[in-house]
């Protein structure tokens, strides 16, 4: 029998590895708070949400497929099912945590796009795709995500600010098994503030089978929410083409940073 060029040997080598670094190991369960969402996209895409913006709730925006180091898994989605045949049984299920939250974009058309991007790299079906989402959302005893910030004294506010740890802290409390990793992903509010910026996403992650929580890999953990930064959950703004003037932007910083100094002098009296 012939044997193969070592050459040969290490390209198979290098595909086999390849291939292993981007089998589905686990799930992301990415939710994103809506007023956050809408304004990175009045402000940087010049889209509009529809309204009323969900306030005190965070919305689904995708279940990821990810390899063991958290790196979500790109793929060739192939043909699409029968959307009706699939969405019609479930489809008021999923609008109820997993809307879209785009003027132009339908609640099918985000679906339809999250299996294209993500879903179909998991190794499942479709039908076992969103199955799973509907089954991982009813795992939290207090319900939505936005519930467990609510009862750690964490609220919507367009003028109070919490250290990150709070936040991850109250997230964890999803979990009934000891504390597990997160993802937080934030986005600033403006490009001179490095003190402040606002929660974008929060990731939960699970097993492949989306039936129990695991630790996010620490590896791909997201960067955009620094550990000195301070947090902040807006409240909806109001909707433009256009990014707010300059003197908006400190007007609103200066309150923001009056009140925070309030509040620490009072924590400390």
């Amino acid at each position: 029998m012939k044997k193969l060029p070592f050459f040969l040997l290490l390209i198979l080598l290098l595909e086999i590895i390849s291939v292993e670094s981007q089998s589905p190991a686990l799930l992301k369960y990415v939710l994103q708070w809506p007023p956050t969402f809408c304004i990175k996209l009045n402000y940087q895409e010049e889209g509009r949400c529809k309204e009323p913006i969900p306030e005190h709730e965070f919305t689904l925006h995708g279940l990821m497929p990810a390899d063991e180091e958290g790196n979500s898994i790109e793929c060739d989605p192939g043909e699409d099912p029968n959307w009706d045949e699939l969405f019609g049984p479930i489809e008021d299920e999923l609008v109820t945590f997993w809307p879209s939250l785009r003027e132009d974009f339908s609640e099918r058309d985000l679906w339809e796009h999250e299996w294209r991007a993500h879903g179909a790299c998991g190794g499942t079906t479709p039908q076992e795709y969103f199955d799973k989402a509907i089954e991982i959302n009813y795992m939290p005893e207090q319900g939505n995500l936005f519930n467990y910030l609510e009862t750690s004294g964490i609220i919507a506010s367009d003028s109070l600010a919490y250290p990150k740890e709070y936040i991850v802290e109250a997230v964890q409390k999803v979990f009934t098994s000891p504390p597990l990793n997160i993802y937080l992903t934030c986005i600033p509010i403006n490009p001179e503030n490095t003190t402040h910026v606002y929660l974008s996403e929060v990731t939960l992650c699970t097993n492949l089978d989306g039936t129990e929580y695991i630790s996010c890999p620490s590896e791909a953990a997201p960067t955009s929410c620094p550990d000195e930064a301070l947090i902040m959950l807006p409240h909806p703004q109001a909707q433009g083409p256009e990014d707010p003037p300059e003197d908006i932007w400190k007007t609103r910083m200066e309150r923001i940073l009056r009140l925070n100094d309030l509040r620490l002098k009072l924590m400390l009296a």
